[in-house]
């Protein structure tokens, strides 16, 4: 499994990322990179690379390109089917609560100017 920290950010900077990581992150466990791009875009959005470098621990930076758009309580469980389909992912209970926690993370994420996901070592 690999680690992606998903970092709300005022500025984008190695010293900002460094300095508030881990107050702020939203860290999920995922099998691939491909998957992470396709949990972004199952909330409407997609990634850039970054050139950002020499950030501790971490493999690869991207930026979200827009707001991610958080799923309701009704529409949830729907999501989540959604994304066990598409995904093929095992449906367990660590895995619904990965998905929620991640889904209530986006209004923060969404306030920040930039939206920084780290690929952990």
């Amino acid at each position: 499994m690999i680690k992606f920290s998903f970092l709300p950010l005022k500025k984008l900077t190695a010293t900002q990322i460094e300095e508030h990581r881990f107050d702020i992150e939203e860290v999920i466990s995922l099998a691939s990179v491909e998957q992470l791009k396709l949990l972004v875009q199952m909330f409407g959005s997609t990634l850039s690379k970054s050139d950002m470098t020499n950030i501790t621990d971490a493999n690869n930076v991207w930026l979200i390109d827009k707001k991610l758009k958080p799923q309701n309580e009704a529409s949830i469980d729907s999501f989540y089917n959604q994304w066990l389909a598409k995904s093929k992912r095992e449906n367990d209970f660590g895995e619904f609560c990965q998905l929620v926690s991640f889904n209530g993370f986006l209004t923060e994420l969404n306030k920040a100017k930039y939206r920084v996901v780290l690929q952990l070592d």
